[in-house]
């Protein structure tokens, strides 16, 4: 009778065994972890169809262990097209132009210095400033600025000029001429 038990157990123990593999399947996500967490294969083989048990049940094709299929990978999500510089704040197409800036400081009737020297080419952002809070003026070609004791500060933006080149400002009350000159280095 042992002998029968001994038998018994290892077709016993198959049969529970293609149960369970046979209720597996269905869900890609949960065949994963099926697969992973099965037993491993015993050392006997599993009887075939045409075999009978000690029992004398016979096994048919659908209770024999099917091999199970790989589980198929899941597709990475598809990546957003990388965000283009002109779309992010501060990006190309933000900058402001370069500007080289000439100051002028009305003080005691004279505005000075009397000759400012910036790179040629670039803009040239021209302020006037009023020292003493007396009325100061200067005119660039069509450019007029004019400060007074109310308002301390006025300022305009003129074309770059060519290397060499320089334009005039000449007062519009007290003060005297002042030149910008197009003959510095671009640079720090």
């Amino acid at each position: 009778m042992t002998r029968t038990r001994a038998r018994t157990a290892p077709a016993a123990l198959a049969a529970a065994l293609v149960l369970a593999l046979a209720g597996c399947g269905g869900d890609d996500e949960d065949s994963a972890a099926t697969t992973e967490a099965q037993p491993p294969p015993t050392s006997e083989p599993a009887p075939t169809a045409t075999e009978e048990t000690e029992a004398g049940t016979a096994e048919t094709e659908a209770e024999k262990p099917q091999p199970q299929p790989e589980p198929a990978e899941p597709e990475p999500p598809e990546a957003e097209p990388p965000v283009s510089p002109e779309d992010q704040p501060g990006g190309a197409g933000d900058e402001e132009p370069a500007r080289s800036l000439a100051l002028f400081t009305g003080e005691g009737g004279r505005i000075t210095p009397r000759a400012v020297r910036v790179p040629a080419f670039i803009s040239i952002r021209v302020e006037l400033r009023s020292q003493d809070g007396r009325e100061y003026g200067l005119r660039f070609g069509n450019d007029t600025m004019r400060v007074s004791g109310g308002l301390s500060s006025a300022s305009t933006t003129i074309d770059g000029l060519r290397p060499a080149e320089a334009i005039v400002g000449t007062p519009t009350g007290p003060g005297n001429p002042v030149r910008i000159e197009a003959t510095a280095e671009p640079g720090p």
